[in-house]
């Protein structure tokens, strides 16, 4: 049986790894090529199927992917992580959409799958140093007029860190 120290500590280091994942999800739909830097480490192992390599090498391939797309939107969800001292490996499940413009039409492209994580505590602060994404599956839908539908809704176009909406956090 572990004290009430230990307890917290592997508590916060769990709450520590989620923030992690929430980083990573608000980067891409931001487009804050710093704040994704946070996430990995430099020498972090990725496998995306797309791209194998190191985390230094992978933060500007998705985000020329991302900037691919008119708006995106990232969530994380059901992670269950499991702390030893300084290192935790983690499983989450991951929801995408991303809209782009294709052939005049606007298509909206939904993705699900989970992410296989390792991270570690350097200097104080949580990294993912190994990621296998898998992806479940994937649907592609025409967008409907939802704009037109609930007039006055502020969209997500041209969100970046110059946006005026944009906070640092």
């Amino acid at each position: 049986m572990l004290d009430e120290t230990t307890e917290l500590r592997i508590l916060l280091d769990k709450q520590a790894c989620h923030e992690t994942l929430t980083r990573y999800c608000r980067a891409l739909d931001w487009l804050d090529e710093e704040a994704l830097k946070t996430v990995f480490t430099a020498d972090a192992d990725i496998d995306y199927g797309f791209f194998q390599g190191r985390g230094d090498a992978f933060i500007p391939v998705v985000m020329d992917i991302e900037r691919s797309f008119l708006r995106r939107w990232h969530l994380t969800a059901n992670a269950i992580i499991q702390v030893t001292s300084d290192t935790a490996e983690g499983e989450s499940y991951g929801l995408a959409a991303a809209v782009a413009e294709r052939e005049g039409r606007m298509v909206t492209d939904v993705f699900g799958g989970r992410y296989l994580d390792r991270f570690a505590r350097r200097a104080g602060r949580w990294w993912i140093t190994k990621r296998v994404y898998v992806l479940d599956w994937q649907r592609s839908f025409e967008s409907d007029a939802a704009a037109e539908a609930m007039p006055g809704l502020v969209w997500s176009n041209g969100f970046s860190p110059t946006h005026a909406l944009y906070r640092k956090l």
